[in-house]
């Protein structure tokens, strides 16, 4: 599979198939998971906050305020919510 312009990531979905998604809504959708759903300073969800955070990741106002940014963001944290809610 290759890069698109404007793409960084792949995302398999539940029926086997893969789209690309952007990084900002990857980042946008773990930021969101993890601030909602972490158990604590010493959980996985706190490092995946802490990787986004060295990575100069600033969420924007909205998604702090709890809205999405995008479409794309909001299935995404669906999916994390499905798959890994109780995990991090």
């Amino acid at each position: 599979m290759t890069h698109s312009a404007g793409y960084d990531e792949w995302l398999e979905t539940e029926e086997g198939s893969a789209y690309l998604i952007r990084r900002f809504d990857l980042f946008g959708a773990l930021w969101a998971f993890c601030a909602r759903h972490h158990s604590g300073q010493w959980s996985r969800g706190y490092r995946i906050l802490s990787t986004l955070a060295r990575h100069r990741y600033k969420p924007g106002l909205y998604l702090q305020r709890g809205l999405f940014e995008s479409q794309e963001q909001r299935t995404i944290y669906r999916h994390l919510c499905r798959h890994y809610k109780g995990k991090v």
